[in-house]
């Protein structure tokens, strides 16, 4: 068998249900059986599984097949602490559009007191029965106390109190790797993926494929299972057009999840896991700020996060979403942000790289910098105890993920790429050219051209994309005609698409690194005709980390930024909403949990 790798004529089964532990010495290179229920489907592709990682331990019962034989013990009703299935529909709309006053209002109509023979005659009765449906972990809630460099009237230094609302993270990870509804699109152990027989093409796509799992998985214990954390976290503004409400949601997810599963918003394969204080620290004078909102993140960090320095050292016995006990390990190994985010988390400076230590003033240039060490200090801001400082077998600095929205398509596409054309093309020549496209199946009509644009969503950024390169043909004046200028547009273009494969190979990532070389090599025809006085743009310096992130982590479609950005709605402004705008995290919390809108989905989903 050496010499080749395991062959998988239709889907890979890296999780095989066995409670025998694999034999420790077959060969590496080993044969892959075909079994239903298998997570993955990817025909013609070639496997070799990791064997010592992924043991099951034994039996176990996921809290969902508790919930069931409870029912049964009692001769309850599937649709119980409701009637039917129509009331647990009206149930589930009532805690989603309607508030505890209008729900109470609704319950005491007539028409639907005498028409409707609810089980639940008011709002009382009705959260009874809404609090009778299993839940996930608890909300906690921490006072943090900030003592600021302002004075009082006596002399007093100011303080200032915030709140740290919290569920365990250890408890949201045996929640997600328990969940049943993800049995399908669950992986309990790393694999290499080949296109190829010989094993000569590596296949990039899931995190079980990248190279994070396989060699983190080598520092803990024969069969031990990996949770690999993805965090993602962004302060978004609540209120509307006045005020100056806002929050600062933590999501997390765990990389066994396939990423289809994990970008669908209404499959909660990411959940909250905190709120941040987003305090304007007033207490602080302005030139103090700053600093002081970076310790107060990483301190609160540090207290949301501190179940999993214990659980990624020692393990913790969970049942898995195919009821099957498994020693996992949850360990950080992605962080989804964007760069003001990202240099916040690393305490990084904004005028250097959040991954490698190139200089500050050459992140233009396509240099080999060496990465940044989790031990180093260099252009990082003086925080006194990061709070990834003592998570295990986690380095910060290479668990960011490339971000395809603010990097790709808001940053190098619509600020740069877009403005130097637009300054060479002229901006009404270019939106001539945009109104000038006829309608097709497919593609967008910019029939007011683009310069009349405000704001631009992630959306319209790939419908311009699309018809970009063809609209800037013959576009350049004579008097400056240059085909680099296209070269230089085609290379960023060319590398976007390739960075959104959801499948990379071997060459399809140097054809990525390629595309990015050839820019690199032509982009001095925009300092030629003044256009551009340098290239030391953070945006453009991190695209040269993108192949070293997929390799590592797997393709960039599955840690989007767009993703945190759609579960602010669910997680943040629908539950501001709720509230009386006073003391409202607290409220926020409380709705979560009440409202039950991911108990409600998954359960119902779990019932049938």
């Amino acid at each position: 068998m050496h010499g080749q790798v395991a062959v998988m004529m239709d889907k890979p089964c890296l999780n095989k249900p066995c409670l025998n532990k694999p034999s420790l010495d077959q060969p590496c290179l080993s044969e892959v059986e075909d079994e239903d229920g298998t997570p993955f489907s990817y025909t013609g592709h070639y496997f070799e599984p990791q064997a010592d990682a992924g043991w099951a331990l034994h039996e176990g019962e996921t809290k969902f097949e508790r919930y069931r034989r409870h029912q049964e013990e009692e001769v309850e009703d599937r649709w119980s602490p409701f009637e039917d299935a129509e009331e647990w529909d009206l149930a589930e709309w009532l805690v989603k559009n309607l508030g505890q006053t209008r729900t109470d209002e609704f319950l005491k109509l007539p028409i639907t007191q005498n028409r409707t023979k609810l089980s639940f005659h008011n709002n009382r009765s009705f959260l009874q029965r809404v609090d009778a449906l299993p839940r996930g972990p608890g909300w906690s809630c921490r006072k943090v106390t900030v003592r600021g460099n302002k004075e009082d009237e006596f002399g007093a230094l100011l303080e200032e109190e915030v709140e740290l609302w919290s569920h365990d993270p250890v408890e949201c990870v045996q929640e997600l790797i328990g969940n049943p509804f993800f049995k399908a699109d669950m992986a309990y152990s790393p694999a290499k993926a080949y296109a190829d027989r010989a094993g000569q093409h590596r296949v990039i796509d899931e995190m079980w494929t990248a190279d994070w799992w396989g060699e983190t998985q080598k520092a803990l214990p024969k069969g031990a299972t990996i949770a690999p954390i993805i965090l993602s976290s962004d302060k978004t503004c609540l209120s509307q057009f006045q005020g100056d409400k806002s929050a600062w949601p933590v999501y997390m997810s765990i990389g066994n999840i396939a990423k289809a599963k994990r970008r669908q918003a209404s499959a909660r394969a990411t959940i909250l896991i905190g709120y941040l204080p987003a305090s304007k620290l007033d207490c602080f004078t302005p030139d103090a700020c700053s600093l002081a909102r970076y310790r107060l993140f990483h301190h609160c960090m540090a207290l949301l996060l501190q179940p999993l320095i214990a659980a990624g050292q020692h393990g913790v016995e969970m049942v898995c979403a195919d009821s099957l006990v498994r020693h996992v390990h949850p360990i950080l190994a992605a962080y989804v942000a964007d760069f003001p985010e990202q240099c916040l988390i690393s305490c990084c400076k904004e005028n250097r790289c959040t991954k490698c230590l190139v200089g500050a003033n050459e992140r233009g240039d396509s240099l080999d910098s060496p990465m940044r060490d989790p031990e180093t200090e260099n252009g990082l801001c003086a925080v006194y105890k990061p709070f990834w400082a003592d998570l295990p077998h986690a380095n910060i600095f290479l668990a960011f993920t490339p971000d395809l929205l603010h990097q790709l398509h808001k940053g190098v596409f619509k600020d740069h790429l877009v403005k130097w054309c637009i300054d060479i093309v002229g901006e009404e020549e270019m939106d001539a050219r945009f109104k000038a496209v006829p309608n097709y199946p497919g593609l967008r009509h910019f029939k007011k051209g683009i310069s009349t644009v405000k704001q631009w969503t992630g959306r319209e950024h790939k419908e311009m994309q699309r018809v970009f390169i063809g609209l800037l043909t013959s576009a350049v004046p004579r008097c400056v005609r240059d085909d680099r200028v296209l070269v230089v547009a085609r290379s960023i273009l060319d590398f976007s698409y390739y960075a959104q494969l959801q499948i990379h190979t071997t060459k399809m990532l140097e054809a990525l690194q390629t595309t990015l070389d050839v820019f690199h090599a032509n982009k001095d025809i925009l300092k030629e005709l003044a256009i551009r006085e340098h290239f030391n743009i953070p945006k453009l310096h991190q695209l040269t980390h993108y192949v070293q992130s997929i390799m590592l982590l797997g393709t960039a479609d599955g840690f989007n930024t767009e993703l945190p950005e759609r579960l602010h709605i669910d997680f943040a402004k629908e539950a501001y909403r709720a509230t009386n705008k006073r003391d409202y995290e607290e409220q926020m919390t409380l709705w979560l949990q009440q409202s039950g809108s991911s108990v409600f989905a998954v359960q119902r989903t779990w019932i049938g």
